[in-house]
């Protein structure tokens, strides 16, 4: 398990999706305490962020050039890498990853209602309008963001699995009415991707199965680390100029 976090400055690191991700990996010790869980803190510094941007990773994310391919482009090359450091006993120590095959959750929030804006269209246009708006992401998925980070992933020799878009996955949930996937009348944290949230609560992740739903890039801060003016649909120059 991968958690990037990025800070402006050596520390803190302790970022929101650091310590839900800390939560989490507590309740699988709990439920599979003879398993070995390698939970890998990657710290990423805002000059190892520019330079790694204007070196790799802005080649990778081209042709798309939004501010939100930047921040989630970046986010997931961290990721990827794996390196960081691993805790064990209490004490820190250096660890990269050697796994070759990254699985992502791409295709939940697209199918299940994860979105804020799948609330506002609920709230406009009722389950019709909201199934419809799932129907629009499902159908951009690989142009907006799947070539983007499979392209990321494999930079580091890498190979992407989206098990939520698995054929048979996609065929299950396309089946089911769209008020057992989500109901966008409870309120965050519980409603968005009800389906997913209750098979966790039944498999004993009973946090983790209440969280409300945080973007990767605001979770690890590192949309926040240079201009917070900016709007995730605005073109991003430092993709342009690097």
């Amino acid at each position: 398990m991968g958690n990037a976090a990025s800070s402006s400055t050596a520390s803190p690191f302790d970022v929101p999706d650091r310590v839900t991700g800390r939560a989490g990996l507590e309740e699988l010790q709990v439920l599979n305490p003879e398993r070995k869980w390698n939970f890998v803190e990657i710290n990423v510094t805002q000059e190892e962020l520019q330079e790694t941007r204007r070196g790799r990773i802005c080649h990778l994310v081209y042709p798309l050039e939004t501010v939100l391919d930047d921040s989630i482009g970046c986010a997931v090359w961290f990721a990827a890498r794996g390196r960081g450091f691993i805790t064990e006993s209490g004490e820190g120590r250096a660890f990269t990853s050697r796994a070759k095959i990254i699985l992502t959750g791409i295709g939940a929030d697209e199918q299940l209602a994860g979105y804020s804006r799948h609330r506002v269209r609920f709230k406009t246009s009722g389950p019709e309008g909201l199934l419809q708006e799932l129907s629009m992401e499902l159908s951009r998925i690989s142009t907006r963001n799947l070539g983007r980070d499979d392209r990321v992933i494999a930079d580091h020799s890498k190979e992407a699995r989206f098990p939520y878009l698995d054929e048979a996955v996609v065929s299950l949930l396309n089946s089911l009415p769209v008020w057992t996937k989500a109901d966008l009348t409870l309120p965050r944290g519980v409603g968005e991707k009800l389906l997913l949230r209750l098979a966790a609560k039944q498999m004993g992740l009973t946090q983790s199965a209440v969280l409300p739903k945080r973007a990767m890039q605001f979770g690890s801060r590192i949309a926040k680390m240079e201009d917070t003016r900016e709007k995730a649909s605005d073109k991003c120059t430092r993709l342009l100029t690097a």
